[in-house]
C-alpha cells in the first residue's frame, strides 16, 4: 500500500492496549465509510493490528488475577466480533465465523453484556469498558490520602450516596408566569411575547394541562392575523435593537431572549448583528459578547450553520489571543464565549476546522491558560479545550493515527441525545468510552487530589487544581467530565432533577476535579435562580453541603471544597429580595461547615471565610429589561417608569423623619376599644384581597392623614417597576371636583403627560390613598363616580379617610363599590375606625419625639407632666393634640410652678402653638436678607407686636376664605385666572412681612 511505503510501520513495538486502540480506529472508519472497497481495506488493516495484539500478549504476559489485563483481552474479543460483522456484511461468511472463533479464544466472556458495551453513538463499533484502578495519592505533607471506594465486580462504577430528600422528583421547567394577551392587546414585555410564540410553535394542546393556556392556543391557532401580529412584533424588536447605536446590557438581554422562537432567517439576521458589533468595535464589547454566547446557547440547533459557527469561532478566538492576559475578567468572558460556540459546534456535528489556521492555535492558547493563577479561568479554559476536542479538524483519520496512537471520537451530540431520551445506561457507556483517553493510553490515569494543608485562598488552593490540569487531567486529551456536564445541562434545562442527581452520583468521572467544579457551579446557579421553586433551591444548597462534608465519597479536592465555600458565600451575601431566604440557608450551612473535618480542613475553611468570595458572580438568567424596552418602543408605548422613579423619590423624601406610631383600630364606631387590631396589618390584608374600598374613620387629629402618608411610603418601598401597583395619595380638598377623573387630575399635578396618563389608565394598576373626604365636603361615591374597575376605566383599590362626625348613619352608600348600574356590593367593602392612643403608645411617641426633636424637656419631664397635669392624659390620646402638647408644654409651664395647678385645654394648646409658630417665622425673617422696604416693615411690625399682628391677620384670612369658598379650606391662586378677584385683595393687605412669615407653611 502507498500508506506503508511513505511511513515505516512500528506495529511490532505496540503494546496490547495500543494495538487494540489502533484496530478500533480502523473499525470506526470502516463503519463510517459508504465505499465498500475502502471498508474492506480498513477491515484488513484492523485485522493486521489485532494480529499484533497476539504478539504483544505473548511478549508481556499478565498475572491471571490482573483484572485490567483481562479487560484488554475482552476488548480484543469485542473488536474481533465487530470485524466479523463487517466481513459478514461484505459477504465473507467463512471469514466472519473464523473471526468469531478468535474472539472466543481471547475472551470467554466476549458475549457477556456486563463486560462488552454495545455499539454506542460515539462510533459504530462495539466498545470495551476498561476498568482503570485509582492509585493512592500523597498529600503535600507526605501523608496518604484515602482511596475512593473500589469498584465491585460486575459494576460499571461505584455510586455516590446522597441525602434521600435532595432532588427526588423531576419538576416543571423554571418559568415566569405571564398573562396571555387577548387578540390585538398590547403586550407588557418581550418575555411575554416569547411565551406566546413558543406556544404557537408547539402546535399541540395535548401536553398542556392548564385550561386557560389550552383555550388561548386553540383561539390563536385559528386567528392568522394575531399570529402575524406576534411575529411582526418579534421582527420589529430586532429592528429596534439594530437601530440603537449603543447596545447596553438590558437591550442585549431583551433581544437575546427571542432566540428560541425566531425563524431561521430572522435568527441569522440577529446573529450577524452581534458578529458585526463585536468585529467592528475597537474596544471589546462584553455585553454583545455575552449576548452572542447566549444567543448560540439558546438557538434552535437547526438554525446554526457550520460556516457561521466557524466564522464566529475565528472572530472570538482571535480576540481571545489578542487580549492581555493580566485581565482575568476579560479572558474569562472571552473563554466563556468560545466555550458556547464550541458546544454548539459539537452538538451540530461541525467538522473540518482548519487545523493550522484555527484549531491548533486555539488549542495551544487554551492549553497555555492552565498556567494562569486564576483557578476559575483555568477551569473555563479547560472546559473550552474539551469542547474543542469534540470538534474535529480537517486532519484525516490516517494522519491522526500516525500523529498519535488513540481513538478518533465524535462530538457529544450522541451523548446528549442519550440523555434527552433518558437512557443513562447508554450515556454512561459513552462516558466510559471517552475515559480511555487519546494519548498515553498505556499509562494509568492519576486522580490527583489536593490536600488541605497550606492553602489560604481560592486562588492559592487553585494551584492544586492547576497542577491537576498540568498532570494531564483536563488538557491534552479528551476527558469524560465535559460530556457529563453537557448531559447535566440538558437535564437541568428539562427540569429532570432526579435524573440529574443520578447522573452526578453515578458518573464514572465524579472524582474528577473539573467535573466537580462544573457540578458545584450548576448547583450554585440553581440556588441563585429565583425561577426555581423554594424546595429545589434549598436542595441545591444542601447538595453543595454534601459534597463538601463527605470526603470519602467525593474526595478531598481542596480547590473544589473552596469553590463550594465561595459559592455559599456569594449566596449568603446576595442583596436581592428573591434570595433573602436562601441567603439565610446558605449562611446557616456555612456555619455548620465551620466544624467539619480535621484541623487542616477547618484551617482552610477559616482562611476562606476571612478572605471572602472571589469576584466571579454566579450566572443566572432573566436579567432586568430596560424601560422603555425595545418592545415598548415598537408598540409606541410612552415611558412612565422614569417619571414614576422621580415621583417615588419625591414622595419618600417628603415623608421625612416625623414621629410615627403605628395606629390601632376597631371594626366599627360601635365596636369596643378592647377589640382593637393593628391598622397596617388589616389594610395589607385588604390590599391582598379582591375587595375594592377600605374606609378609614376617626376623630379629627386621630392620625388618618399620618397613616395615609406611612402607607404610601411603605407601598413605594415595595414597588416593582413595570408590574407593581402604583401608590397614589390624593389630598381630596386640593382636587377640583374629585368626583370626576380624580386620578388623571392628580397625575397632571405630578406633571405626567396625557399619553403617559392614557398608558397608565389602560395598562397599570393603582392603590389610591384618598385623604380628607370630609374636608372636600363630598357627597358623591367617588369609587362609582370615577368608574373605577369598569371596562376602559382605571384599575384600582381605594383606601379613603373621613372624620367620623362628618357622616350620618347611612354613610356606607357613599363608599361601597358598585357598577355603572349603581348596584353596590357590600362584599367588596371594608371599614375600620382609628382608636385613641393607649398609654404605651403615648410613651413611645414621647421617646421618639425627644430623640428626634431634642426639645428643652427630657422624657422624664413629659412623663411627670402627664402624671400631674389634670386632663392632659386624655388630650394626648389624640395624635395631633399630642404633637401640640409636646411643642408648647415647655413654654406653658413656668419654672417652679407645681404641675397640678396647670390648666390645659384644646384652645390653650392651639393658642400657644400658633404663637410659637409665628415667633419661629419672625426669627426666620430676621435672619433673611430683606429689601430695604421689607426690612422697614419688619421692624415696624416687630415694634408693634409681630405675633399679635400675625394672629389678627390669620383671623381675617380665615373669615374671608370661609365666606368666599363656602367653607372649602384650600385656596388655589393663579395670576392669570384670578386677576381682580378677592384673592388678589388678600395679597395686597397690609403686613407683607406676615405673608412672608406664613408663605413657607401656607403658600401665600
Amino acid at each position: 500500500m502507498v500508506f506503508r511505503n511513505i511511513v515505516p510501520s512500528h506495529l511490532n513495538a505496540l503494546s496490547l492496549q495500543q494495538a487494540l486502540e489502533l484496530s478500533n480506529i480502523y473499525l470506526e472508519n470502516a463503519y463510517r465509510t459508504v465505499d465498500p472497497d475502502i471498508e474492506l481495506v480498513l477491515c484488513h488493516e484492523a485485522e493486521v493490528a489485532l494480529s499484533q495484539a497476539k504478539s504483544a500478549n505473548k511478549k508481556y504476559p499478565a498475572h491471571p488475577k490482573d483484572t485490567g489485563h483481562q479487560s484488554l483481552r475482552d476488548g480484543v474479543a469485542a473488536a474481533y466480533i465487530d470485524l466479523g460483522k463487517l466481513m459478514e456484511k461484505q459477504g465473507y461468511r467463512d471469514e466472519a465465523q473464523a473471526l468469531c472463533k478468535k474472539a472466543e479464544k481471547w475472551g470467554g466472556n466476549a458475549q457477556d453484556p456486563g463486560r462488552l458495551a454495545q455499539s454506542s453513538e460515539l462510533g459504530g463499533t462495539t466498545q470495551y469498558v476498561q476498568n482503570v484502578s485509582i492509585p493512592t495519592a500523597r498529600t503535600q505533607d507526605g501523608g496518604l490520602m484515602q482511596d475512593p471506594p473500589q469498584q465491585q465486580s460486575g459494576q460499571r462504577h461505584n455510586v455516590a450516596t446522597l441525602a434521600a430528600h435532595i432532588f427526588v422528583d423531576d419538576l416543571s421547567l423554571p418559568t415566569i408566569q405571564f398573562k396571555l394577551p387577548e387578540p390585538d392587546e398590547r403586550l407588557n414585555n418581550t418575555r411575554q411575547l416569547v411565551c406566546c410564540l413558543g406556544l404557537l410553535q408547539s402546535r399541540s394542546t395535548d401536553d398542556i394541562s392548564d385550561p386557560v393556556v389550552r383555550k388561548w392556543l386553540q383561539i390563536a391557532e385559528k386567528d392568522a392575523d394575531e399570529q402575524e401580529r406576534l411575529h411582526v412584533l418579534a421582527t420589529e424588536v430586532i429592528r429596534a435593537f439594530k437601530r440603537d447605536e449603543i447596545k447596553d446590557a438590558r437591550a442585549v438581554t431583551e433581544v437575546v431572549c427571542l432566540a428560541p422562537v425566531l425563524s431561521k432567517d430572522l435568527f441569522h439576521d440577529l446573529l450577524r448583528e452581534f458578529y458585526s458589533g463585536i468585529d467592528h468595535s475597537g474596544l471589546l464589547d462584553f455585553h454583545q459578547l455575552e449576548g452572542l454566547a447566549q444567543l448560540i446557547q439558546d438557538a434552535d440547533p437547526g438554525h446554526l450553520d457550520a460556516d457561521d459557527l466557524v466564522k464566529i469561532l475565528e472572530l472570538v478566538s482571535t480576540r481571545l489571543r489578542n487580549t492581555h492576559q493580566q485581565s482575568s475578567h476579560h479572558m474569562h468572558q472571552l473563554t466563556l464565549a468560545v466555550s458556547h460556540v464550541l458546544d454548539a459546534m459539537a452538538d451540530t456535528k461541525v467538522t473540518g476546522l482548519d487545523r493550522k489556521r484555527l484549531h491548533e492555535p486555539l488549542s495551544t492558547y487554551l492549553s497555555d491558560l492552565k498556567g494562569s493563577k486564576d483557578p476559575y479561568l483555568v477551569y473555563q479554559a479547560s472546559y473550552a479545550y474539551q469542547a474543542l476536542l469534540c470538534v474535529p479538524d480537517n486532519e484525516t483519520a490516517w494522519q491522526a493515527a500516525m500523529r498519535r496512537t488513540g481513538k478518533v471520537v465524535q462530538g457529544v451530540s450522541g451523548l446528549v441525545s442519550a440523555v434527552k431520551s433518558l437512557d443513562l445506561v447508554k450515556f454512561f457507556e459513552g462516558l466510559q468510552d471517552i475515559q480511555r483517553g487519546f494519548e498515553g493510553v498505556s499509562q494509568v490515569v492519576d486522580v490527583v487530589k489536593t490536600a488541605y494543608v497550606g492553602v489560604s485562598s481560592l486562588v492559592q488552593s487553585g494551584q492544586g487544581f492547576v497542577e491537576c490540569l498540568q498532570e494531564g487531567l483536563s488538557f491534552d486529551r479528551k476527558r469524560d467530565w465535559y460530556s457529563a456536564l453537557r448531559g447535566a445541562d440538558t437535564l437541568i434545562r428539562n427540569g429532570e432533577l432526579a435524573m440529574f442527581r443520578k447522573l452526578i452520583c453515578e458518573a464514572p468521572c465524579r472524582y474528577d476535579a473539573a467535573f466537580q467544579w462544573g457540578v458545584c457551579q450548576r448547583l450554585g446557579e440553581i440556588a441563585a435562580n429565583t425561577m426555581w421553586d423554594m424546595a429545589t433551591r434549598r436542595g441545591a444548597i444542601e447538595f453543595l453541603g454534601e459534597i463538601y462534608r463527605d470526603d470519602e465519597i467525593w474526595g478531598q479536592q481542596a480547590s473544589v471544597k473552596q469553590w463550594i465555600l465561595n459559592i455559599l458565600m456569594q449566596l449568603a451575601s446576595s442583596p436581592t429580595g428573591g434570595l433573602q431566604l436562601h441567603a439565610t440557608i446558605a449562611e446557616s450551612l456555612l456555619q455548620e461547615l465551620e466544624s467539619c473535618g480535621d484541623a487542616r480542613k477547618r484551617d482552610m475553611y477559616g482562611m476562606c471565610r476571612k478572605n471572602g468570595p472571589v469576584s466571579y458572580p454566579l450566572k443566572v438568567s432573566m436579567s432586568e429589561i430596560a424601560s422603555p424596552s425595545l418592545l415598548d418602543r415598537t408598540q409606541n408605548r410612552p415611558d412612565v417608569e422614569g417619571n414614576l422613579r422621580m415621583l417615588r423619590k419625591q414622595r419618600t423624601k417628603e415623608r421625612g423623619d416625623d414621629v410615627y406610631i403605628p395606629p390601632q383600630a376597631k371594626a366599627s364606631v360601635q365596636a369596643a376599644d378592647d377589640t382593637r387590631f393593628p391598622l397596617m396589618e388589616k389594610v395589607q390584608e385588604f390590599l391582598a384581597s379582591e375587595q375594592k374600598v377600605f374606609l378609614l374613620l376617626g376623630d379629627s387629629g386621630a392620625g388618618k392623614s399620618a397613616f395615609g402618608r406611612e402607607l404610601e411610603y411603605s407601598l413605594w418601598q415595595s414597588y416593582k417597576s413595570k408590574t407593581g401597583r402604583i401608590p397614589l395619595r390624593i389630598n381630596l380638598p386640593t382636587i377640583e371636583k374629585p368626583e370626576h377623573d380624580m386620578i388623571a387630575k392628580q397625575l397632571r399635578r405630578y406633571e405626567f403627560s396625557e399619553p403617559q396618563i392614557r398608558e397608565m389608565k389602560h395598562h397599570r394598576r393603582f392603590i389610591l390613598i384618598c385623604d380628607g373626604y370630609d374636608e372636600s365636603q363630598q357627597i358623591h361615591n367617588l369609587y362609582m363616580s370615577n368608574e373605577l374597575n369598569q371596562p376602559g376605566g382605571w384599575d384600582a383599590q381605594m383606601v379613603i379617610s373621613c372624620r367620623s362626625e362628618y357622616l350620618g348613619s347611612d354613610y356606607r352608600d357613599r363608599f361601597q363599590p358598585g357598577d355603572r348600574n349603581k348596584k353596590s356590593d357590600s362584599s367588596l367593602f371594608q371599614e375600620a375606625v382609628i382608636t385613641p392612643f393607649t398609654l404605651d403608645q403615648v410613651h413611645s411617641y414621647i421617646k421618639q419625639y425627644v430623640s428626634l426633636s431634642q426639645p428643652l424637656w427630657r422624657v422624664s419631664d413629659y412623663m411627670e407632666a402627664l402624671e400631674y397635669i389634670p386632663s392632659l392624659k386624655e388630650l394626648v390620646k389624640n395624635p395631633f393634640l399630642m404633637t401640640l402638647s409636646l411643642e408648647v408644654l415647655p413654654r406653658i409651664v413656668d419654672p417652679g410652678q407645681h404641675l397640678s395647678t396647670t390648666r390645659i385645654t384644646r384652645v390653650t394648646l392651639y393658642d400657644h402653638f400658633v404663637e410659637q409658630w409665628l415667633e419661629r417665622g419672625k426669627k426666620r425673617l430676621g435672619e433673611k436678607d430683606l429689601t430695604p422696604q421689607a426690612r422697614e416693615e419688619f421692624e415696624r411690625l416687630s415694634a408693634e407686636g409681630f405675633t399679635l399682628n400675625g394672629i389678627e391677620y390669620l383671623k381675617r384670612l380665615a373669615v374671608v376664605i370661609y365666606k368666599e369658598q363656602d367653607g372649602h379650606p384650600v385656596v388655589e391662586y393663579s395670576q392669570l385666572h384670578d386677576e381682580g378677584s378677592w384673592k388678589v385683595a388678600v395679597r395686597t393687605w397690609q403686613g407683607s412681612c406676615i405673608r412672608m412669615c406664613l408663605s413657607e407653611d401656607l403658600g401665600l
